[in-house]
């Protein structure tokens, strides 16, 4: 396997060599450095245009985002070419109830509803203190008493205790079977 290895590398090397001093019919050779200095140059013109565009779209999407942020945190009102072009929709169904898209529903009469930043209310999220604190009062009510499913020793302890009534089970059922061999 390694002698098929280094003869597939020299014969791969040997062709490509070949292809600097093999001529085509116009009597230019298959490969020249100077058609491969172009070639590159060529290539990296192009990669230099490609990264040079997308730099610009990203510069572009960043000032974009910017802007909107900037006119969210003010009172003006932003311009019209660069508000977003999405509409809210909103209709009724059969119950009476009401629903909101950015679809016009095709099957009900949809409103077009245009909102007013000024009129949208942030809620603060509830208090979530109560979760960090260990209830005391709640224990399982098939636990002994004085053990609580949320303390972890007392959880220890109800292991290691059905690890020895498991363990006196097993040598009892040992004890039972010698006593059924004889």
């Amino acid at each position: 396997m390694k002698y098929f290895t280094y003869l597939a590398i020299s014969i791969m090397a040997i062709a490509v060599i070949s292809l600097f001093y093999i001529k085509k019919p116009d009597g230019q050779t298959w490969l020249s450095a100077s058609s491969i200095s172009s070639e590159s140059q060529q290539i990296k013109e192009k990669m230099v245009a490609l990264s040079s565009n997308t730099l610009d779209q990203a510069v572009q999407g960043v000032k974009q985002a910017g802007d909107k942020i900037a006119s969210s945190i003010s009172d003006e009102p932003m311009p019209e070419s660069t508000t977003s072009s999405s509409k809210i929709f909103k209709w009724q169904d059969e119950t009476g109830q009401w629903h909101f898209s950015d679809t016009p529903n095709p099957h009900a009469k949809s409103i077009e509803v245009k909102l007013d930043p000024k009129d949208i209310t942030v809620i603060a999220a509830e208090d979530t203190s109560i979760l960090n604190t260990s209830p005391s009062t709640n224990t399982m009510s098939a636990a002994p008493e004085g053990i609580s499913i949320l303390n972890p020793d007392s959880v220890k302890k109800l292991f290691n205790d059905a690890e020895n009534v498991k363990d006196k089970l097993e040598k009892r059922n040992k004890e039972i079977n010698n006593l059924s061999a004889l």
